[in-house]
Formats: C-alpha cells, sequence, structure tokens
C-alpha cells in the first residue's frame, strides 16, 4: 500500500486510508457465490442506492482479472457526509483459489487519474492466500 495509509480491519475487510483521507482502498474475502463475481457485484449495485448516498453513474461489467473471470463495478456518489464531497468507487471482484476476492478504491471525484492508479497498484500487489 501507499506510504503513510492508515490499516483498519473489521470481521470481512481491511481497509487503507490516506494521511488525507481522500483515498479509501478495501480488501475483501468470502467465500464464492452462486453467479460468481458478476452476480456478486450485480447484487452489490442493486443495493448501492441503500449503502450510499447520492448513488449514481453505476455501471457493472463483466472482465477478467489475472486471466480469471471477473466483474468491475464502478459508480459515483455523494460521499458520507457533506464535507467529503461528491466520491467514486472502482471495485473489481474475482474467484480465485477458492475464495472470492474484491478490491476497490473509493476517492474524490475531482482525484480520478490517482484513484486508478492507487486502483491498479493495489490489484497488481495482492496476491491471494494459495
Amino acid at each position: 500500500m501507499p506510504q503513510g495509509y492508515r490499516r483498519t480491519a473489521d470481521d470481512q475487510r481491511v481497509f487503507y486510508v490516506s494521511p488525507d483521507g481522500a483515498f479509501r482502498i478495501g480488501i475483501k474475502s468470502t467465500p464464492p457465490v452462486a453467479g460468481g463475481p458478476p452476480a456478486a457485484m450485480k447484487a452489490s449495485d442493486t443495493a448501492g442506492p441503500d449503502t450510499n448516498p447520492g448513488y449514481r453513474d453505476n455501471t457493472v461489467v463483466r472482465t477478467t482479472h489475472n486471466g480469471l473471470p471477473a466483474a468491475l463495478w464502478e459508480f459515483t456518489w455523494n460521499g458520507f457526509t457533506a464535507a467529503e464531497g461528491p466520491r467514486h468507487t472502482f471495485d473489481l471482484c474475482w474467484d480465485e483459489n477458492g475464495g472470492m476476492y474484491d478490491v476497490w478504491v473509493s476517492a474524490p471525484v475531482g482525484r480520478l487519474g490517482e484513484a486508478r492508479s492507487h486502483f491498479d497498484a493495489a490489484l497488481d500487489s495482492f496476491v491471494p492466500p494459495a
């Protein structure tokens, strides 16, 4: 993860937050679900308005990650507070080694280039347990 990011965790996810709080990187590991990553991302997309205030500009597309079937979910939302402002999230989900993995980055709408760079770096450096 980028230098200076703060690590936190809950029962299913690990989060890394930039020193200024602008960038959030998350990693989640769960058992695979019926329908695979596309079904998981479609379910998250359906719940988007309930979990992300001002949910909009949402897409879920099938893709691959390291040659494995995957799904990419992107969306824009208002952030959790007015001070936080509009945010965009990139979220990739795939099955590997018997688990389903989900890596995402959330960032201010005005900093999408940096967000995409952090997202690509997180995906390139994440190695699921064997």
